[in-house]
């Protein structure tokens, strides 16, 4: 409980004072979403980046010294995910890990020691209880485009949100029966066509990589629906309604 007054106490203090006008600068630059944004929502963006930068651990590796701007355009990008509901600022995440590019990582299968890394690079990675894992080169040159459909902070931040009930499972906690229940009808049936679609050879509006599981197509529907909304509410309107009601904000208003 004192913990709690405490934290609380450093976030008033911390948002009393000014926006910084060169994160400002960063925010128009980098985070293609920020112009689209009602004035309400830049605001809440504003403070949520704030928060996000001071209270997570930014760690750089492979040579790469985290910047200012890099903190911010992280935290943005983020931030966008706790727009429209109540948040934690993803508490279980107490560190950011930036890479300057593509990185292999130690494999689960030998207990995440580093004597073993992977033979795949990666853009990204959501450590279940732990860090989140980003290549810099990748972050900086889809945040600034949203038209382009990928955006790799949305991915592993969305990740992040799915574990919160302690499962893997791609779907994150839902405070109200009736969304779960519709969740599992209508994710599980998104899920399963688009699988059979992969196999088949066919083209598929989702990725690749969401037909590896159910966790892999909530990132994935997650991306389409900040960065494609439109496109995701016409060709999916049941995905787009149920993220909709999730994140409570509506994308496809952002793109009109």
């Amino acid at each position: 409980m004192i913990l709690a007054w405490l934290r609380n106490r450093r976030r008033r203090k911390l948002l009393a004072g000014p926006f910084p006008v060169r994160w400002e600068g960063v925010l128009t630059r980098n985070v293609g979403h920020y112009p689209r944004l009602a004035p309400p929502q830049r605001a809440a963006l504003r403070d949520i980046v704030r928060v996000l930068v001071a209270e997570k651990t930014w760690e750089g590796c492979g040579g790469l010294f985290v910047t200012e701007e890099m903190k911010v355009t992280i935290a943005a990008g983020a931030g966008l995910l706790l727009l429209g509901a109540g948040h934690d600022y993803y508490a279980r995440v107490e560190s950011v890990v930036v890479y300057p590019g593509a990185f292999r990582t130690p494999v689960r299968e030998d207990d995440w020691e580093d004597d073993g890394l992977g033979e795949e690079e990666i853009d990204g990675q959501a450590v279940y209880r732990g860090p989140v894992i980003l290549s810099w080169a990748d972050v900086i040159a889809e945040a600034p485009d949203p038209d382009a459909g990928y955006n790799v902070v949305l991915h592993e931040f969305a990740h992040q949100l799915d574990y919160l009930d302690n499962l893997v499972n791609g779907t994150p906690p839902l405070a109200d029966p009736a969304l779960e229940a519709r969740w599992r009808a209508v994710m599980t049936a998104a899920f399963d066509d688009h699988r059979r679609a992969v196999a088949a050879g066919d083209e598929t509006f989702f990725s690749e990589q969401a037909a590896d599981s159910e966790t892999e197509f909530f990132a994935d529907a997650t991306e389409a629906f900040y960065c494609r909304p439109l496109d995701l509410r016409g060709l999916h309107p049941g995905v787009y309604e149920l993220l909709a009601a999730y994140y409570r904000v509506e994308p496809a208003a952002w793109f009109a």
